[in-house]
């Protein structure tokens, strides 16, 4: 099993890193603290400067969502950066198919020397749950340990890094079934 650890905290006061540098999660970005639903571009800003440029957005943001009372953040990104959507309903789970089409689009934009920023509105529930089944696909963690290694990760998130992630038992429950190499 490889050595992933926590290592730094993440780019903003709402994030962290998995692999540091390299693949970073957490809340919405331009997301100030818990609760706050206005854009602040100057949290955004600070995920542009740690070297994010593409976006994996778990949330249901688009018109109509259950996320729509967000303030998209696309408006405010570089034409380089890329957002891609995977809206997953909060406190639920995708079906395994889907998400072996989000952990597959993450694997692309690393090989292709991406660096993505995985991320629902808290940055924890739906996150945490993709988070997690990387770890495990990748042979970071197993299912008896992707929990402790969640919390130790989520450590960089100085503001809800105390908050067990997944946060649902259907979450976990998913979790808790994922396997290597899926």
């Amino acid at each position: 099993m490889s050595q992933i650890k926590y290592q730094k905290d993440g780019p903003t006061d709402r994030s962290y890193w998995i692999i540091p540098d390299k693949l970073t999660a957490g809340a919405y970005p331009g997301k100030k603290g818990s609760g706050t639903i206005n854009m602040r571009p100057e949290v955004l800003q600070q995920l542009l400067d740690s070297g994010v440029d593409t976006f994996i957005n778990l949330t249901e943001d688009e018109p109509g969502g259950g996320d729509s009372f967000l303030e998209m953040y696309d408006p405010f990104l570089p034409d380089h950066c890329i957002v891609d959507r995977y809206p997953i309903v909060d406190v639920s789970i995708p079906t395994e198919e889907y998400m072996v089409t989000i952990l597959d689009a993450i694997d692309k934009y690393l090989s292709e020397s991406k660096v993505p920023y995985i991320h629902c509105w808290g940055g924890i529930g739906r996150t945490g749950t993709v988070v997690g089944c990387w770890l495990i696909r990748h042979g970071h963690a197993t299912p008896d340990t992707v929990g402790d290694l969640i919390s130790e990760l989520r450590l960089g998130d100085l503001e809800a890094g105390h908050r067990l992630s997944p946060e649902a038992e259907s979450q976990w429950e998913f979790l808790l079934n994922w396997k290597l190499g899926k």
